[in-house]
C-alpha cells in the first residue's frame, strides 16, 4: 500500500474522499483523514453527501431544484410509464422511450440505469475511517451502520436491475493491480446476502426514534423486508441460470420469504410507524400518506425544504391544465389501471366497462365517485373538485349548454376541456398532490413535499404475501385486509396471490413499484408485451350534466415489445470497457 495522506475536499454542500501524494504542503481546502478520525461533525457532513448523492427516487423527477441549479429529468414516472399503469403525452420524453425502446447491448434505457459505485466508494471510505476513529463508540456504531444502510439500498437498486453485480466492500488502493480493480460479477446470490448483512448491521446499531431524513432501525427493517421479496420471488419464480449471475437457487425461496415477513412484522409490531389515520375522509386519509409531512406511515423519507433551497417540481408538472400557469400536466392513467380498482363495495372495478359505447349516458357519481377511495386520491377525475371548483376532462358538450347545470364544483362548465385535459386517457395522475387545495398554480420550482422511500403500507403488504407463501393464510389475511381497512374497503375472505398482488397495485400506485413487481413475479411479458392501450374520451351533455365516453386508444407507446432478456437491464459496453471482467446479461 502507498504511504498516502488522505484528505477530504469540501464542494460546498458536499465532501469527497481522495487519496494524494505526499506533499510538503497542504491544500487549504481540504482536510486530512485523521482530522475526520477525530471529528464525529466531519463524518456527519461526509455521510450528509453520501445521503445526498443517493437516488431514492432514479425514475420519478421530472425536474429538481438544488440551491439555484434546476436539472430537468423529463422522465414523467419511468415506472409509471415501463410498469403499464399509464403514459405522458410527449413521445420525445424519457418515459415514453424508456417504454417503448428495447435495451440493446450499447445499455439504452438510460432512464432506467442505475451504477452506483462512486457513492459505494464513498460509503467503504467513511466505514474504513470509523474504524479507526477515537470519538465517542456509539456514535461510530451510529454511523458505520448508517453507511452501511445507504451501501444496501445501493447494492439493491442494482441488484434489482442487473442481477449479481461486483461487491465492492473497501476502497480501492491508487497503487491497486488491474486484477483487484477489475471485481467480477458476485452471483446473485451473494449480492442479496451483502444487502441482508448490510441491513442486520444496521438494524442493531440505528436508534429505534425518528432522525430526520435519516436511516433508523425500522427503515434497515424495511429494506431488508423489501429485498428478501424481491430475493424469494427470484427464487421461486425466474428460470436457474448456469452462473447464477441472474437468478438464486429456488430452495432458498421459502428462508427469504420468512426472513421479510420478519422485517415487516419488526416494523408493524413495534408500533412506531402505524398506518396513517384520521384525515377526515378516506380519500384525504389516503391522499396524507404521501404528503403530509411527518406522518406516523413514513418510515424512510429524502426530505425536501423551500427554505434551504432543496426543492422539486413534482406537483408543477402533475397538475391539471388550468390549475397552474404553464403546461398542465400529460401523465395520463390507462383504463387497465383504473379497472384495478375495485368499488366501495368490493364489486369489480371494470363491471362499467360496458357503459364507455359513446352511445349511453351515465351519471359520474356511481361511474367514478363510487371507486376505492385510492383511485380517487390518485387520479385526476372528470369533475373533480379541487381549490373550490371543477377539473374538467371533457371533450365536447352535447346538446344545449345549460348554465343552471353546475359541475360537482359548482361551477359552469366550459364548452370544451383545457387541451391536454381532454387529449389523451381521461383522466391525470394525482399522485403527491394534497387535497387541500393548496397546489392551486403552485411555482415552477416550489414543490417542498417529501418523497416517501419506505412506508408502512408496503410492510402490510409485504407481509401478506410472505405469510402466503409461507403457508400462514390467517395472518396474509390479517395484513391485507388491515390496508384495506384503513380506506374503508370491504374485507377480503381469503387472501390469495391474485388479490394480493392486485392490492399491491392500488395501494402502491405510482410509486415506484410496480415495474419491479412484474419483473421479480415474472409476470411482465405477460403484463406488457404487445398489448393495447387504451384511455377514455369524456362526453357531457349540457341538458343534465350526464356523461357519454369511449375507450380510446393510444396513439404511441402502441405494441411495446417486453421481451424475455428485459427481465434484466443490460450491463452496456461502455460498463464492459472499464472492466473487462464483466459478463453481459443474456441476450444482450
Amino acid at each position: 500500500m502507498n504511504k498516502i495522506n488522505k484528505f477530504l475536499y469540501f464542494f460546498l454542500p458536499m465532501m469527497i474522499l481522495v487519496g494524494c501524494a505526499d506533499l510538503d504542503l497542504q491544500p487549504t481546502n481540504m482536510i486530512g483523514e485523521d482530522a475526520v478520525k477525530n471529528d464525529p461533525k466531519l463524518v456527519e457532513a461526509f455521510l450528509t453527501k453520501i445521503y445526498h448523492n443517493t437516488r431514492w427516487e432514479p425514475n420519478d423527477h421530472v425536474g429538481q431544484r438544488d440551491g439555484a441549479k434546476i436539472n430537468w429529468k423529463h422522465w414523467r414516472f419511468v415506472d409509471f410509464i415501463t410498469g403499464g399503469e399509464g403514459t405522458a403525452m410527449a413521445p420525445w420524453q424519457e418515459s415514453i422511450k424508456a417504454s417503448t425502446e428495447v435495451p440493446n447491448a450499447s445499455g439504452s434505457r438510460t432512464s432506467l440505469n442505475y451504477w452506483a459505485y462512486g457513492n459505494i466508494r464513498s460509503a467503504n471510505e467513511i466505514i474504513q475511517i470509523l474504524a479507526e476513529a477515537t470519538f465517542d463508540p456509539e456514535t461510530v456504531k451510529v454511523q458505520t451502520a448508517e453507511a452501511k444502510f445507504l451501501r444496501a439500498f445501493m447494492y439493491l437498486e442494482m441488484a434489482k436491475r442487473y442481477g449479481g453485480v461486483p461487491l465492492e466492500l473497501v476502497p480501492k488502493q491508487l497503487d491497486a493491480t488491474y486484477d483487484e480493480l477489475y471485481t467480477p460479477r458476485s452471483t446473485l446470490q451473494e449480492t442479496y446476502e451483502q444487502i441482508f448483512a448490510d441491513c442486520d448491521a444496521a438494524i442493531a446499531d440505528l436508534p429505534g426514534s425518528a432522525m430526520s431524513g435519516k436511516a433508523t432501525k425500522w427503515a434497515a427493517h424495511a429494506l431488508k423486508s423489501r429485498a428478501a421479496l424481491y430475493a424469494a420471488r427470484i427464487a421461486k419464480y425466474h428460470p436457474q441460470s448456469s452462473d447464477g449471475l441472474t437468478s438464486i437457487p429456488a430452495g432458498l425461496a421459502g428462508g427469504y420469504y420468512t426472513m421479510s415477513h420478519a422485517s415487516a412484522s419488526a416494523i408493524i409490531d413495534s408500533g412506531k410507524h402505524p398506518l396513517h389515520t384520521g384525515g377526515g375522509t378516506y380519500q384525504k386519509t389516503y391522499s396524507e400518506v404521501l404528503t403530509k409531512k411527518g406522518n406516523s406511515e413514513m418510515i424512510f423519507v429524502t426530505e425536501y425544504d423551500l427554505g434551504l433551497g432543496k426543492t422539486h417540481m413534482h406537483g408543477y408538472f402533475n397538475m391539471p391544465d388550468g390549475f397552474k400557469s404553464g403546461w398542465g400536466s400529460n401523465t395520463h392513467i390507462y383504463e387497465s389501471a383504473v379497472e384495478r380498482f375495485e368499488y366501495k363495495d368490493g364489486t369489480p372495478g371494470n363491471k362499467n366497462r360496458g357503459l364507455f359505447n359513446n352511445k349511453t349516458f351515465f351519471d359520474i357519481e356511481e361511474v367514478i365517485y363510487k371507486k376505492d377511495p385510492r383511485y380517487l386520491a390518485k387520479a385526476w377525475t372528470p369533475e373533480e373538485v379541487y381549490a373550490g371548483r371543477s377539473v374538467w376532462f371533457h371533450d365536447n358538450t352535447i346538446g344545449a349548454s345549460n348554465p343552471n347545470v353546475k359541475g360537482r364544483g359548482g361551477d359552469v362548465a366550459p364548452r370544451r376541456a383545457p387541451t391536454r385535459n381532454r387529449n389523451r386517457g381521461g383522466r391525470l395522475a394525482q399522485h403527491r398532490i394534497p387535497l387541500d387545495g393548496s397546489y392551486e398554480f403552485i411555482p415552477y420550482n416550489g414543490d417542498e413535499s417529501d418523497y416517501v422511500v419506505f412506508r408502512t403500507g408496503e410492510m402490510y403488504l409485504n407481509a401478506a404475501e410472505a405469510a402466503f407463501e409461507i403457508g400462514k393464510p390467517v395472518r396474509a389475511k390479517q395484513m391485507l385486509n388491515a390496508v384495506r381497512a384503513r380506506v374503508g374497503m370491504p374485507a377480503k375472505q381469503q387472501a390469495t396471490l391474485a388479490n394480493i398482488k392486485n392490492e399491491r397495485f392500488c395501494e402502491l400506485y405510482g410509486e415506484n413499484h410496480h415495474i419491479w413487481d412484474l419483473k421479480t413475479w415474472r409476470d411482465a411479458e405477460a403484463a406488457l408485451h404487445m398489448k393495447p392501450k387504451w384511455g377514455v374520451k369524456w362526453f357531457r351533455r349540457g341538458s343534465d350534466g350526464m356523461y357519454k365516453a369511449r375507450r380510446w386508444r393510444w396513439n404511441f407507446s402502441q405494441n411495446t415489445a417486453f421481451l424475455p432478456k428485459m427481465y434484466w437491464l443490460p450491463i452496456g459496453t461502455a460498463k464492459i470497457a472499464d472492466n473487462p471482467s464483466l459478463v453481459e446479461n443474456p441476450g444482450y
